[in-house]
């Protein structure tokens, strides 16, 4: 079997499976994730992106809040606000490389080298794209970011959703890996928050051929089902498709049947 480069297209939710997928790599063997950037947000000065705050977790290491929790008891953000430590170091470092001028591809490349991951991680875009909910309320409908709906989501009336972007595309960085690709695995994450998010980006879906095998992993979307509902129909799986169980071990399995036939 010779080299096999593999994309994995993947939100936060999914970052078990992203690192057990890279730890049984061989070494004729590349794993690539893309994350979806439509949760991004300031918060507290900071640029936050979950998911990729997520996927450059420190694994199984028990999180501290110190930093929320004293920004909480200073009333400067709410308790359903409460990121870790590890995610505002993340923070930190992303917001000063953005402010000097880097990319949101080049930041999160800075970080994902030091926290050696065992495989690259992308943004699907460098754009500012953030996923806003319409809400109906007591003073009428009106707009919310993602991320407070997620906070509460019992706490809203969800009647739509509504891409906020000035402009959007697929990062330089993600259409290379995409184009260059052997396969392409969806999930297991959220595909209302997570990969339909990426498959949406445009002109992303033209990057993958339609003869390239794409593994769909099995998973049941954890998101708001009133978001799923404003959502619509998911995008369709691109290239050729077929279903896998969300399981380490099969994926890499097909993965190396495809590689070799």
């Amino acid at each position: 079997m010779g080299f096999m480069r593999i994309t994995l297209i993947v939100g936060a939710d999914a970052a078990p499976f992203a690192r057990g997928l890279a730890a049984g790599l061989t070494p004729d063997e590349t794993l690539t994730v893309i994350a979806p950037v439509v949760r991004d947000r300031w918060l507290t000065g900071l640029k936050s992106c979950p998911d990729l705050d997520g996927l450059l977790g420190v694994g199984d290491a028990p999180p501290t809040h110190g930093v929320a929790d004293e920004l909480v008891h200073l009333g400067y953000s709410r308790s359903t606000q409460r990121r870790t430590d590890a995610d505002i170091a993340v923070q930190l470092i992303r917001t000063e490389l953005l402010g000097a001028g880097y990319s949101l591809t080049e930041a999160t490349a800075a970080t994902a080298r030091r926290r050696s991951l065992g495989f690259a991680l992308l943004p699907s875009s460098d754009d500012r794209a953030e996923l806003n909910v319409v809400v109906v309320g007591a003073d009428g409908p009106h707009a919310i970011h993602v991320e407070e709906l997620l906070e509460a989501p019992g706490d809203h009336d969800v009647q739509d959703v509504v891409l906020v972007a000035e402009a959007w595309s697929v990062s330089s960085a993600a259409r290379a890996d995409l184009e260059a690709t052997d396969l392409v695995v969806l999930g297991p994450s959220s595909r209302t928050l997570a990969i339909d998010p990426v498959l949406r980006t445009p002109g992303l879906l033209d990057l993958i051929d339609p003869s390239t095998p794409v593994l769909v992993v099995q998973h049941r979307d954890e998101a708001p089902p009133a978001l799923i509902r404003a959502a619509g129909l998911s995008e369709p799986d691109p290239g050729s498709p077929e279903t896998v169980p969300a399981e380490v071990a099969a994926v890499l399995a097909r993965a190396r049947q495809l590689a070799a036939s």
